[in-house]
């Protein structure tokens, strides 16, 4: 015997109806001339009530905590939110004091028709300072690397990004040798404009045959293990290493020196 049913259909309460951040972390440069936004979100069913979101600051726990009115500002912390997305604005406030990157958590603390709020309540903004002693050479690079082992056959092309190393103003974390995600430690000496990179660190399984180490090279393909890969720096944030000796280091193929390149980084 068949047994027919009416569909109903699917019922949203208030019950149901949430709001939270869309994202859980923002980051803005400390000079940025244009604001930054984040997203806060009511789901509920299409009819139900807008509510006026209530937000709160914090820094606790935090070692270099953001100040409001001083280091930022916002839009307001009182945000309407009907259902969909509504925006609070951030604006960085410059100064000419190096203090190292800053946070703050911008946190719901309710809601004014008191629906629930999402376990994604809080966003974690971090504040980057530009007034870093070795900013010249901190961003995104454009490295061509010219092959001693065949010029214009093996050249290898990379996008590298340097940051800072929170404990050290000597030293920049770079990101990005041939393609890999793995940092190598550089340490810039801006009284002299030189670079140095100490021998042996990896960065990663960049051609599939193994871990690469960075090593000194030489234009015949030989490399000198004890010794740092050292550069120059110019003002303009333009890099200079020669004989950047690439060998692998684990695997069948360990001890195998990749190429020595002549690398020159142009920043974007």
């Amino acid at each position: 015997m068949a047994v027919s049913c009416n569909k109903q259909p699917i019922m949203f309460g208030t019950s149901m109806a949430v709001v939270g951040f869309s994202s859980s972390s923002l980051t803005m440069r400390e000079n940025d001339s244009v604001p930054s936004s984040t997203k806060i979100y009511l789901g509920a069913a299409a009819n139900a009530d807008p509510t006026t979101v209530t937000l709160t600051v914090s820094t606790e726990g935090i070692d270099v905590p953001a100040v409001e009115n001083t280091d930022y500002t916002l839009s307001s912390k009182e945000i309407d939110v009907s259902v969909g997305e509504s925006s609070v604005t951030i604006t960085p406030i410059d100064n000419d004091v190096f203090t190292g990157d800053k946070q703050f958590y911008l946190i719901i603390a309710s809601n004014s028709k008191g629906y629930s709020i999402s376990d994604q309540d809080t966003l974690v903004v971090t504040i980057s300072d530009d007034e870093h002693p070795l900013k010249a050479w901190i961003g995104t690079y454009d490295v061509a690397a010219v092959s001693y082992m065949s010029p214009g056959n093996y050249d290898e092309a990379w996008v590298v990004t340097t940051s800072p190393v929170p404990d050290d103003l000597t030293e920049l974390k770079v990101v990005g040798i041939a393609g890999t995600d793995v940092p190598v430690i550089a340490k810039l000496d801006k009284e002299n404009l030189t670079i140095t990179i100490e021998p042996g660190q990896t960065f990663g399984n960049a051609y599939g045959y193994g871990t690469m180490g960075l090593y000194k090279g030489t234009n015949d393909l030989n490399l000198i293990e004890d010794e740092p890969l050292t550069g120059t720096l110019s003002l303009d944030g333009t890099i200079h290493i020669d004989f950047w000796g690439e060998k692998i280091v684990d695997g069948p193929y360990a001890g195998y020196v990749w190429d020595v390149f002549n690398t020159t980084w142009t920043k974007r």
